[in-house]
């Protein structure tokens, strides 16, 4: 059986309330106690990540200098529970929801994965005989980020600027009303929200953001007055949070994480476009070519099989390619597939690997994803394609994209042709026709 991650648990309690949340979303949990980690090799590399119970250390170590080990030697940790940390670590603190945990244990297994794709790109494209040696892994540090930061309210915001890097870009609006406007109008690497709002203006700023195409993937922080509203954070696609004075020491260690995912993120895009010199992008969809997909994804299915990491194989297809190639012509036919591979590469996240199976046919490659949570990443896509309205030179009508879709995990021994079979699930051609 595959997973998500492979986590080390350390509590000294089978009944913690770590272990029940993370195995129900498909992550492997080895509990050790604190007296028995520290009898094993300290941060063994075959763990993604190693939490720590600070609500059940009956043994009484000392979690900060576990903590402190742990960042210096890069091990990916995560405490939870009552814990004065104050180096370069990811904490959760006591009252956290199960969404919370969620999402901090997916932030830092993301960027392992971002990390390893990038390498196993790197290699890849090094075969065809492309010069890449100025695209490195981002730095961890904030450094000069620019980040928009949004609210009015003079307390949070003076604790805020207090705890950024006097090196970042800041930048204000203290009406919600404007932020789209000014997140569209230049690049932030993140965007901090000051609390909920009045009549949860936030709430609704931070969902606006989630459907916009080109902001999807932007890193949302919601600094939170209220504890209640941490569940209505997540649910509307904030990356994370943060409890306004009780958790504030926390702010550069949370919002550091998020921006080096999306550093990686331009990394990765940035290699494309310099791999696009040499023989790896297909023309119509600026994707990565279908030669490309052949030598790369038998490499992420072999990495994920020795790691026992599960990863998914989505399928969309456009069904009425040959109908607007015969009706508008071929190159309204190309126009349509470039704008279609545009809109896929900005709904997916930085380490999943798009590219053309064949003519109007997409793949996309899902790192250490259930199937589960790969079909609603692919109903996003799905639906934002069958409700485009798609403009083609010279012709005043617009065109839909009619789709069918597949979806499957990869199994051992699988080649690309048997994932694929096995994964169309359904066709869906109930869109217009162009």
């Amino acid at each position: 059986m595959r997973f998500a991650a492979n986590l080390l648990v350390v509590s000294d309690s089978p009944e913690n309330r770590i272990e029940p949340c993370l195995t129900e979303a498909g992550y492997l949990c080895t509990r050790l106690s604190f007296l028995e980690m520290f009898e094993q090799d300290f941060g063994d590399q075959t763990f993604d990540l190693i939490l720590i119970d600070g609500d059940h250390n009956f043994a009484h170590v000392d979690v900060k200098k576990i903590a402190e080990v742990a960042a210096a030697n890069k091990f990916a940790t995560l405490v939870v529970g009552p814990a004065d940390i104050r180096c370069k670590i990811q904490t959760i603190s006591p009252g956290y929801c199960d969404l919370e945990l969620l999402c901090r244990v997916g932030s830092l297994v993301r960027l392992e994965n971002m990390e390893q794709e990038l390498a196993r790109r790197i290699r890849t494209i090094e075969t065809y005989g492309a010069d890449i040696s100025t695209v490195t892994a981002p730095e961890p540090e904030i450094g000069d980020a620019n980040i928009l930061i949004v609210g009015n309210k003079t307390v949070v915001l003076g604790n805020i600027l207090l705890r950024l890097d006097t090196k970042t870009n800041i930048h204000i609006c203290k009406n919600p009303e404007n932020a789209l406007e000014d997140l569209r109008s230049r690049n932030f690497d993140a965007v901090i929200l000051s609390g909920v709002g009045h009549g949860d203006s936030n709430l609704r700023l931070n969902y606006d953001i989630r459907a916009d195409t080109r902001l999807y993937n932007l890193p949302v922080l919601m600094v939170l007055e209220n504890s209640e509203n941490r569940e209505a954070a997540y649910i509307h696609g904030a990356s994370d949070i943060i409890m306004h004075e009780t958790e504030m020491d926390a702010l550069v260690n949370r919002i550091g994480l998020q921006i080096q995912q999306y550093r990686y993120r331009f990394a990765i895009q940035r290699l494309f476009k310099i791999a696009k010199l040499h023989p790896v992008a297909d023309g119509p969809t600026n994707l990565y070519s279908s030669g490309f997909m052949r030598a790369h994804l038998p490499v992420m299915f072999d990495d994920h099989a020795r790691q026992r990491k599960v990863l998914s194989v989505a399928s969309l297809k456009i069904t009425n390619l040959d109908a607007i190639n015969e009706t508008y012509g071929f190159p309204s036919g190309d126009q349509l597939l470039r704008q279609i591979g545009s809109a896929v590469s900005n709904l997916v996240r930085g380490e999943d690997f798009c590219c053309r199976y064949q003519t109007g046919h997409f793949l996309i490659a899902l790192p250490g994803t259930r199937e589960k949570e790969a079909l609603i990443a692919l109903n996003r896509i799905q639906g934002v394609v069958r409700n485009t309205d798609f403009s083609i030179a010279n012709r005043e009508i617009a065109v839909r994209a009619n789709t069918a879709v597949g979806l499957a995990e990869v199994h051992s021994e699988d080649c690309i042709e048997g994932v694929i079979a096995r994964g169309f699930l359904r066709e869906d051609s109930d869109g217009k026709a162009a």
